[in-house]
């Protein structure tokens, strides 16, 4: 009997850490079908060598790396890439600072096609961004066409999981 009680005790403490990765997040084989089942799509998150993180949308037809900005208040594209992704652009008369600049706000709409669905951004902005991007390139680094901040992460209820590299958005209607 002391021999079962031992190894039934042996199998559930190595069941229990055996085969566990040491950085393996406690949701990561399930968190995938939970986000999914709440209504949440997936998209793929890349990091830099820098150690940021981008993502790979459409925008107006054309791939898009954006730079994934938790502290980004604004979704912006970068200005020299306006005709790239074939954008309009009418100057709003209001400032922006960024890390490196202070430039004149140029608001732009674009449609961004995430997994399939097709989004209309009317709140974009054009920006000089080549401040990351030759910091970026002396990195040896992946280069950005735009940076993705707060307002689109809020409201498209972002969930990161930095652990399997995932950005989870609520971008289909919900009923």
């Amino acid at each position: 009997m002391k021999q079962f009680i031992f190894l039934f005790l042996l199998t559930v403490l190595l069941g229990c850490t055996g085969n566990k990765k040491v950085n393996e997040s406690p949701l990561a084989n399930g968190t995938d079908t939970v986000m999914v089942s709440k209504g949440y799509d997936e998209v793929e998150l890349f990091k830099t060598r820098t150690g940021h993180i981008t993502a790979t949308f459409s925008v107006n037809g054309k791939p898009c790396v954006f730079l994934i900005d938790t502290g980004g208040g604004a979704t912006l594209i970068d200005k020299s890439k306006k005709q790239k992704f074939s954008l309009e652009a009418s100057k709003t008369g209001d400032y922006a600072a960024g890390i490196g600049s202070v430039s004149v706000l140029v608001k732009t709409a674009a449609t961004l096609q995430i997994n399939g669905y097709d989004i209309e951004e009317k709140d974009l902005y054009l920006m000089d961004i080549s401040y990351i991007n030759s910091e970026f390139r002396k990195n040896h680094a992946r280069q950005v066409d735009g940076v993705l901040g707060t307002d689109f992460l809020d409201k498209y209820g972002a969930v990161i999981d930095y652990v399997q590299q995932r950005l989870y958005l609520r971008i289909r209607k919900q009923d």
